[in-house]
């Protein structure tokens, strides 16, 4: 088994686990298997085509992703404005992507149990294992951070000199540690409240709300503009609340050699809060939290089946957008498994999520610099601004592609055998269910906030954004997958041309929004587009769908 390099320093510092009262030779056998079974994982961020079979590291390749990323970091180290902002923008990226990171791919393993399943029956010592998996969560977000950090980190300390690289490494560690602690904290609450299927559900919300939430974060970090001047003016009050100032603060001290009263203040409270976590989240949190993921072991009482009322609602829908009956039968199958797989729902939830608020984000971005509430609301009603809804378009459109994705995709043989010779009538009805479970409800929720900003007057071009959703919709249908719904593991992706076809939808999306513009000049000019809009997904329409047997891949 691989020796890795981390397990070779943990073993200089060995007697600190002992003297802790852990076992140091299980905990580091356990970290070890953890590190060789990563080998095999996937992150969001990038996975691999399970096609390719070479052992390569997919965690190296995240990290050069990261790195990419964090080369922009570098655009903030010679911007000319005090450290203080500086390191607030660096260090708000830096949160924002590992926070995400955190979510998306590390959830399933602070949540996971079934090593607690199969080692704690064994004379394993329990604060082994959960000090393995604390430090297995930390080593895999460090690397992150440090990759998205390094760029920044070393032109910043050519810059500023030693002092800056130093500081720039603690904060680091209180940045990862802090992110540790308000992810478990959160899930912790959780698992107080609820229990067994529930708290399964509730974790999918709150994941869903923690996107949401470090988004609109992300964009307070920028309003800190407005509240300080470039040449150095001391922030306003409200900025010391942001963790990205907690962490930026320390290098107007050190660094600069400030010594107003707010930087000192934020920089203690930044050193702070987050070893007051590590405290509580060791001695506390981590045996309790760790007892109530017994939790979900437990399964809630059998759900009784769809309600009479949901059922009639159902068919309704099917009545309406289908024409066949084998069409029928799989919009029906189709709401079912969107609704019972909490993994996929995992994945589309939180984008759904952001593509109601992302349309408000980009708003306020572009508008809210030195303006009053009244002259925000002012701004914005004179404007064009519901156009923001492309946004929204392309973010559901391409949430299309989770269509083809299950938790139980060795099942898919069973479209093999089924006496239907034309395939195109189970793609049909899965897209027409996709869209009526998902993308309709959404563009409806912000369709309707737009609609009490600006009135009825804008309905008509709600609906050619919503018709210019459906044509992106079919397209990423047919251009992500040959396969039917349902058929991929999660760990398989799509093939390496997914950027270029999200690039080239981008592109389609930006056309719809431009032409729309131009119509807006014309008289009946949004009428004219509903036409043309229409037309064009009725033709997209009949050409994706036209699907015979022989077109449909089984590769997983």
């Amino acid at each position: 088994m691989k020796d890795y390099r981390i397990l070779k320093f943990l073993d200089k510092i060995s007697w600190i686990f002992e003297k802790s009262g852990i076992n140091y030779k299980q905990m580091r056998m356990i970290l070890q298997l953890k590190l060789v079974m990563d080998g095999r994982r996937t992150a969001t961020v990038m996975m691999r085509n399970k096609n390719d079979m070479e052992p390569q590291n997919n965690f190296r390749s995240t990290l050069l992703v990261y790195g990419f990323m964090g080369l922009f970091n570098i655009i903030f180290v010679f911007t000319p404005m005090p450290l203080f902002l500086k390191m607030n923008f660096i260090f708000g990226v830096l949160i924002f992507m590992v926070l995400t990171t955190m979510i998306s791919d590390f959830s399933s393993v602070l949540l996971d149990i079934r090593d607690k399943n199969i080692l704690l029956p064994r004379p394993v010592d329990p604060r082994s294992l959960n000090m393995a998996k604390l430090i297995h969560i930390v080593i895999y977000l460090s690397s992150i951070a440090a990759v998205i950090a390094g760029p920044a980190l070393i032109f910043g300390s050519v810059k500023y000199g030693p002092v800056f690289f130093l500081l720039f490494l603690f904060e680091l560690i209180l940045i990862c540690s802090f992110i540790i602690f308000f992810t478990s904290i959160l899930y912790f609450a959780i698992l107080t409240v609820f229990d067994g299927e529930k708290l399964k559900d509730m974790i999918n919300y709150v994941q869903i709300v923690l996107t949401i939430f470090i988004a609109v974060f992300y964009q307070f970090v920028g309003r800190i503009f407005d509240s300080v001047n470039l040449k150095g003016a001391t922030p306003s009050l409200w900025s010391g609340f942001l963790p990205s100032s907690w962490f930026s603060a320390p290098f107007s001290v050190f660094v600069e050699h400030n010594r107003d009263r707010f930087y000192l203040t934020v920089s203690l409270v930044g050193v702070v809060i987050p070893i007051l976590a590590v405290v509580i989240y060791i001695k506390y949190i981590v045996p309790r939290f760790e007892k109530s993921l017994q939790k979900l072991n437990e399964n809630s009482e059998n759900k009784k089946g769809a309600s009479f009322f949901k059922r009639k609602l159902i068919d309704l829908e099917a009545a309406l957008v289908c024409a066949d009956k084998n069409e029928k039968t799989f919009f029906r199958f189709t709401l079912n498994m969107l609704s019972k797989e909490r993994k996929l729902k995992l994945r589309i939830y939180p984008n759904a999520a952001l593509g109601i608020v992302m349309p408000f984000i980009m708003i306020i971005g572009f508008v809210t610099s030195g303006k009053s509430m009244k002259g925000f609301f002012s701004l914005i009603q004179g404007g064009k601004y519901y156009l923001f809804l492309y946004f929204t378009s392309f973010m559901l459109a391409s949430l299309v592609s989770m269509l083809y994705f299950s938790e139980k995709y060795q099942g898919a043989w069973v479209y093999r055998v089924l006496p239907i010779q034309d395939p195109s009538v189970i793609l049909k009805g899965a897209l027409k269910a996709f869209v009526i479970k998902y993308i309709f409800p959404v563009f409806f929720i912000a369709s309707v906030i737009f609609t009490c900003i600006y009135g009825l007057k804008i309905v008509p071009d709600l609906i050619l954004i919503f018709i210019n959703t459906i044509f992106l919709a079919i397209y990423f249908s047919k251009v992500t997958s040959k396969g039917l719904p349902f058929y991929k593991d999660f760990k398989v992706t799509q093939d390496g041309n997914m950027i270029g076809w999200m690039l080239l939808s981008m592109l389609i999306s930006g056309g719809f929004a431009g032409l729309h513009i131009l119509m807006l000049k014309i008289a009946f000019g949004v009428v004219l587009n509903i036409v043309i809009s229409l037309v064009l997904t009725a033709i997209l329409w009949r050409i994706c769908m036209k699907t015979t047997w022989n077109d449909i891949s089984y590769a997983k």
